[in-house]
């Protein structure tokens, strides 16, 4: 496991950070008026055998038991109508790549799969996946997305790796330190212990080690179980250069010295951005961007883990892929990574695999377009008894130009998987359990997934603003654009409801990222509206997520778009426009 003190990009920082340069893009004409969007790329599946759907358990806020079921299916080209089946009963249709199944019975599994129609006909059948409600029956720890705090904490801040009856933590941070009389700029590597791995616990830090004139990125720590030693991987630079390009994989003795396996660029290869990966067996395997970070190299590790032996595979050539890492589930092999997007949201993608030295599949996009506000980070396993995933990604709003006031923090989402397909869902609290792991909470039914929505922008089929309810908003998915300003999208829910939260996802453009200025009202008859979210001064980008405390009772959303700005120089951005979702959660009350 990772020493969990660690804390990515604040000293111990990705290449992409100082590689990468945010800069202003030139503003570009859309032609036409309230228009359908579409990114350039293709990330749907075409083949009939290459399609799954995933199903994965979920409680509603205020819920004891986990009975509801989010299903999730790949959008294809080849299809414009999902029909999705519960035990081969047919219990709904939709446009988008999600649809959710409420009120289940506990103990009694279900089976979903999704058919794909096109003009009536039916094109293809997904492979199934089951899931079955229950109720948790330990205590829990429970975190918020929106903010990145815990709103409750059993363990109270544990931290550290366990290893035998201690817990270690392990930081290489930069530091200066007098050395022969000469105060010198290099990177501290120091140890501390617990008996219980709590905060005022920790033992004083033991110097293990001081490099002077270097620099190092991406740095992680993983317990070998086979040696008993702590292996430290980091991205290694000569001082204020970037071309040495060297991977540093060293071992180390709990409560004893470093041993240095690797101090140079891997069998030869020019080494970036760089990940661990442990197989089932023990095997360790070494994840690095390489050729100036456009390719990703896969090199088998000798058994201390510290020393690259063979070139296993190279993939995702050319794509500029960063933070990569790979987690292995039911004898498929799945490649994560971000796009190099400096401190902001990108869209992350996958591929998968059958071996590691295997074909791959073509990268495929997962989450949403902007990783819901964040930056793919790593994935991990969680559950004593019943294994389940969560993405860790990181919100770096400290990091924006106009700052979030909630700073850096992981925003964590839940990943299922289903014969080489695999989906990423954003909730917005994540409850953690020792036996079952985790546990998604949504903050009320989805009110607005296929309701209708329509626009009064000048000049636009009205049919156009159908696509922000359609629960797709990947950088591939369609959305609303308008070359008019202001523009307005009002949403029939079609029944009254109580809303607890909106979540509204935008177009990005990487480089010349945007703010929306905008307002969000509420109305029972569709025509007497109350102001929900005020954003006229709003600087997010990408993603949002806004908490209603407004208890009122409404049926219609009306979302106006009155700017949108860049957020690095501050000027206008129309060209940039792109309205993917509009999402109201709550509790309908007829």
């Amino acid at each position: 496991m990772y020493s969990q003190r660690l804390h990515p990009k604040k000293g111990l920082c990705f290449a992409a950070l100082l590689c990468f340069n945010i800069h202003a893009m030139p503003a570009h004409s859309l032609p036409g008026q309230g228009t359908i969007g579409h990114s350039t790329v293709d990330a749907t599946f075409t083949a009939p055998n290459d399609w799954a759907v995933t199903a994965t358990p979920f409680k509603l806020v205020g819920e004891n038991e986990v009975k509801n079921v989010k299903i999730n299916w790949m959008q294809r080209n080849d299809a414009d109508v999902y029909k999705i089946y519960r035990n081969g009963t047919l219990i709904g249709e939709t446009r988008g790549d999600t649809y959710d199944d409420y009120g289940l019975s506990l103990g009694e599994n279900y089976t979903y799969h999704v058919e794909g129609y096109k003009e009536g006909r039916k094109i293809a059948t997904s492979e199934p996946q089951s899931a079955m409600p229950f109720r948790p029956s330990q205590d829990c720890d429970v975190y918020d997305n929106r903010n990145g705090q815990y709103l409750k904490n059993r363990k109270g801040g544990i931290a550290g790796m366990k290893i035998g009856n201690l817990y270690f933590s392990y930081r290489l941070e930069r530091k200066k330190k007098a050395v022969s009389g000469q105060e010198k700029d290099g990177w501290l590597l120091s140890e501390s212990y617990s008996k219980t791995g709590k905060e005022g616990s920790w033992s004083t830090p033991r110097e293990i080690a001081f490099y002077p004139g270097v620099n190092f990125e991406g740095i992680g720590f993983r317990y070998n179980e086979k040696t008993g030693k702590v292996v430290l991987s980091a991205h290694y630079e000569d001082q204020g250069g970037y071309t040495a390009a060297k991977i540093f994989l060293a071992q180390i003795t709990p409560k004893g010295g470093i041993e240095v396996g690797t101090m140079e660029r891997p069998l030869g290869y020019d080494s970036r951005d760089q990940a661990l990966f442990i197989d089932d067996d023990g095997t360790g395997y070494l994840l690095s961007a390489t050729n100036m970070n456009s390719d990703i190299n896969i090199y088998k590790l000798d058994e201390t883990w510290t020393r690259p032996v063979a070139l296993v595979n190279t993939i995702c050539k050319g794509q500029h892929r960063e933070t990569p890492s790979i987690i292995k589930k039911d004898g498929e092999y799945y490649f994560f990574s971000s796009k190099a997007s400096g401190w902001y949201p990108s869209q992350a993608m996958y591929a998968s695999a059958e071996k590691l030295d295997g074909v791959w599949t073509s990268l495929r996009e997962i989450g949403n377009n902007s990783t819901f506000g964040a930056q793919f980070n790593n994935i991990q396993r969680r559950g004593t008894n019943h294994e389940t995933f969560g993405v860790w990604s990181y919100h770096w709003g400290a990091q924006y130009h106009h700052k979030d006031p909630d700073g850096n923090f992981p925003r964590i989402s839940v990943a299922k998987f289903n014969k080489g397909y695999a989906s990423m869902d954003y909730y917005r609290y994540i409850e953690f359990y020792d036996s079952y792991g985790i546990v998604p909470v949504q903050n009320g039914r989805n009110l607005t997934l296929n309701a209708p929505a329509s626009t009064t922008t000048v000049g636009a089929n009205p049919h156009t603003a159908s696509c922000i309810t359609d629960g797709a908003d990947m950088n591939s998915s369609v959305y609303f654009q308008s070359s008019t300003y202001p523009y307005v999208l009002t949403i029939d829910m079609q029944k009254k409801a109580k809303i607890s939260e909106l979540n509204l996802s935008t177009k990005l453009v990487n480089g010349s990222e945007t703010a929306y200025k905008y307002t969000i009202e509420g109305s029972v008859d569709g025509e007497h509206f109350q102001t929900l979210v005020d954003g006229t001064d709003n600087w997010q980008v990408g993603f949002q997520i806004l908490p209603i405390t407004d208890s009122s009772v409404y049926r219609y959303l009306r979302l106006t778009v009155l700017r949108i700005i860049n957020v690095h120089n501050n000027n206008p951005a129309a060209w940039a426009d792109g309205v993917y979702e509009l999402t109201a959660f709550g509790t309908p009350v007829e």
